[in-house]
């Protein structure tokens, strides 16, 4: 009854003549359930039977299926199976309805655009870069075959301008040009920020100088944001000429300078670290002229650029800031800052002049370390008077700014603690970090005892110590019994150690020529289960040189005392050399600095397959 309504299902399209036909087959049926019914099929009907079958060749049919009677009728109880007949025919093609069932379900597994956004937008959320790229390049387009829209290629862009991945951002950027997706301006800014954050600044700038004129060809007239990319994109990779006209054309647009284009050429100028202080006088100078109210943002962007630039010719510098209008903030018997700039330009020549006593005195406060930061400070004002330009703005410091004076006072107790009090006096809100810069200024200049003293002051602000803290009171530990008590204090804090901690260990065992020192950190590390990176390994390999060259040198000369412990010494270094093969081989360390971009990379592991397919 079956078959029958399926032949008959098969041709319901057929004129009323087939039909009776049909029926005619369906009484032979089951008047003969074995006869060879598609056959007879095929004769009624050779139109249709390409519909249904194809029937093979009457020369591969060796017997006839009447044979398979008495086998099929053995069994009373069983109907029978189509064993032996199902070798005659081939397959029979699914029907359409069933086909487009299946595409419906095919379609319905596939996410709409807004969840991939939404799923882009969550690995980026977690800082998954390389997750959420890939739900673009591997799902959508390879998996799901989606295509992607502007929407898409906008989060990813600006999210690779964000951490810098200036190849990525530009290869998206390519494939938004092949699929005739409208660029917008966000996605020139993103473009710049990646260039901007690139890790690689010269590269940098060569795409960002090709997005310029790519941008000039098209007749693109960049909005204020776009200028403020360009700006920070230039000027952070070295263009200061090129960044400088940009504001000239902001200017020519009739676009308004605000703080914030002001910010970007101050960060453009810190880039240049030879005349990045002249530069960023100038464009100090050039804000006040045009009345642009600073922020505190400005003003600690000045204080870096003073710690990290220098003012480069000095020529040119002298004809650059004597019109330079810095009203000193010092006393009235302090020198003003056109001396200061004379101390600064020609200190050998300033020492012929004669300044007053105040003047001698403070000039002869200066360290011969650090001469050139402190007259580019006092070239400001000075601590005192910085801080007072920011009452007299009324901008309030933060505990940011008191970190960058911290690096430009003298290298004295009584400058930092005329900076603590200061700082008690202005309100701010101290944090670890700026304790942590404390304790690394006093052990840089090899007072580690007064570094450790800042922990009562850690104490007192009712603070605690985090990882940083160990690692530049590490500076300080020049016997191996010191570090033992270091690694003991981090312990007991809960904080596992790190390869830069270790790494400053290391520094100064080797400082010391302590084997024993050596031998503590290098198994440490490996009791850790800490990779040494590659400075940790430079630092043993000029220790195995220096060792080297001391065993080198010629004994002639030497006290029977000398020669003796030079004799202990090649023992020791011996043993040494079979431990350090050892350990090398245990702990595994890397050679090669890791790539920058490496942590963006598109390896998919199980785990974030499972997130991608659960979702």
């Amino acid at each position: 009854m079956n078959l029958s309504c399926r032949v008959v299902r098969g041709f319901s399209r057929c004129n009323l003549q087939c039909i009776s036909e049909m029926m005619t087959i369906r009484h032979r049926v089951m008047l003969d359930p074995f006869s060879n019914l598609f056959t007879q099929t095929a004769q009624f009907y050779p139109h249709e039977q390409k519909r249904f079958y194809k029937p093979l060749k009457a020369s591969t049919r060796s017997e006839d299926t009447r044979e398979y009677v008495p086998a099929l009728g053995s069994d009373p109880d069983k109907f029978g199976d189509l064993h032996g007949l199902t070798e005659t025919f081939e397959h029979v093609p699914e029907d359409q309805d069933d086909l487009q069932s299946r595409e419906q379900d095919m379609v319905a597994d596939k996410l709409r655009i807004k969840e991939y956004a939404d799923l882009i937008k969550k690995f980026i959320k977690e800082r998954k870069l390389a997750e959420a790229i890939d739900v673009l390049e591997t799902r959508m387009l390879k998996v799901d075959n989606v295509k992607p829209e502007y929407y898409l290629y906008n989060l990813l862009i600006g999210e690779c301008g964000r951490v810098g991945y200036t190849k990525k951002a530009f290869h998206l950027y390519n494939q938004m040009k092949k699929r005739s997706l409208h660029v917008s301006a966000a996605i020139y800014t993103a473009l710049f920020n990646s260039c901007a954050n690139s890790p690689f600044p010269q590269e940098a700038l060569k795409q960002a100088a090709h997005l310029y004129k790519l941008m000039q060809e098209k007749g693109y007239q960049p909005n204020k944001i776009n200028y403020h990319a360009m700006i920070k994109a230039f000027g952070r990779c070295g263009d200061l000429s090129t960044a400088f006209s940009l504001v000239d054309k902001m200017v020519d647009q009739g676009l308004i300078l605000t703080d914030d284009t002001f910010n970007f050429l101050l960060q453009a100028c810190i880039a240049d670290k030879e005349a990045g202080f002249r530069h960023g006088l100038m464009v100090w100078r050039k804000l006040m002229s045009r009345h642009v109210r600073p922020t505190l943002y400005s003003f600690n962007l000045l204080l870096r650029c003073t710690k990290e630039c220098g003012l480069g010719d000095p020529d040119v510098a002298r004809d650059l800031l004597q019109p330079f209008v810095v009203e000193s903030r010092l006393k009235k018997t302090a020198p003003s800052c056109d001396i200061w700039l004379e101390l600064y330009l020609s200190p050998a020549k300033a020492r012929c002049y004669s300044y007053g006593e105040t003047a001698n005195r403070m000039f002869q406060t200066i360290q011969l370390k650090f001469p050139c930061v402190l007259c580019r400070l006092l070239l400001l004002g000075g601590p005192s008077g910085f801080l007072q330009v920011l009452k007299e703005m009324w901008v309030d410091p933060d505990i940011k700014t008191f970190t960058q004076l911290l690096h430009l006072i003298p290298p004295t107790l009584a400058a930092e603690k005329g900076l603590l009090e200061a700082l008690a006096r202005s309100g701010v809100v101290v944090d670890i970090d700026f304790f942590n810069m404390l304790i690394k200024k006093r052990s840089m200049r090899g007072d580690y005892e007064s570094g450790r003293q800042v922990l009562q002051l850690i104490r007192a602000a009712k603070l605690y110590p985090d990882i940083v803290t160990f690692g530049v009171l590490a500076l300080g530990c020049q016997t191996k019994e010191e570090a033992q008590a270091l690694l003991w204090d981090m312990k007991e804090a809960s904080f596992r150690v790190n390869d830069i901690i270790l790494g400053t260990l290391l520094r100064q065992a080797t400082y010391q020529s302590h084997f024993g020192y050596v031998l503590l950190i290098m198994e440490t590390a490996r009791r850790e289960e800490v990779t040494p990176g590659p400075q940790f390994m430079e630092h043993l390999r000029k220790f195995e040189e220096k060792a080297w060259e001391k065993l080198k040198q010629d004994d002639k000369h030497r006290t029977a005392e000398e020669v003796k412990k030079k004799d202990t010494f090649r023992k020791i270094f011996r043993m040494f050399r079979l431990r350090y093969k050892q350990w090398e081989e245990q702990v595994k360390p890397q050679t090669k600095a890791e790539h920058p971009w490496q942590q963006f990379g598109a390896k998919k592991n199980r785990k974030q397959q499972t997130q991608t397919e659960d979702l």
